[in-house]
């Protein structure tokens, strides 16, 4: 089962002092059958209380409060996971069979995003 290790850094520089910010982090692997994971640091400048939550997709979210006067601001994540291997879905469908279900589905919240096409004038 391989290991990775992984490091993601977002470093914020201000002009000038910077009295309040809030922020939104998505820095959390995803933990299941397929991906586990086995340690995690998350350092934020400043050592703010981070509040999570799972998003509509099921995935974890977190955010935190800068309130400490600052002009620059440092996040750094360090992870290791280990990943077993996923099976590939099973493709055994028409091209034309695949297009009518997703055509089916495309106004549903959960795939809006994805299927919706919106068109746009060339200016």
């Amino acid at each position: 089962m391989p290991e990775f290790r992984i490091q993601h850094i977002t470093k914020y520089i201000y002009q000038g002092f910077v009295r309040d910010s809030a922020n939104q982090i998505i820095l959390y692997p995803i933990n299941d059958a397929y991906q586990k994971v086995l340690k995690q640091e998350l350092n934020i400048s400043g050592n703010p209380l981070i509040d999570t939550f799972t998003d509509y997709y099921g995935n974890k979210a977190g955010t935190f409060t800068h309130c400490i006067p600052h002009y620059e601001m440092e996040i750094f994540s360090k992870v290791l996971v280990v990943t077993n291997p996923k099976p590939l879905p099973v493709d055994d469908m028409f091209a034309a069979s695949q297009w009518m279900d997703l055509e089916k589905i495309r106004n549903q919240v959960p795939y809006i995003d994805y299927l919706k096409q919106e068109y746009f004038e060339k200016s």
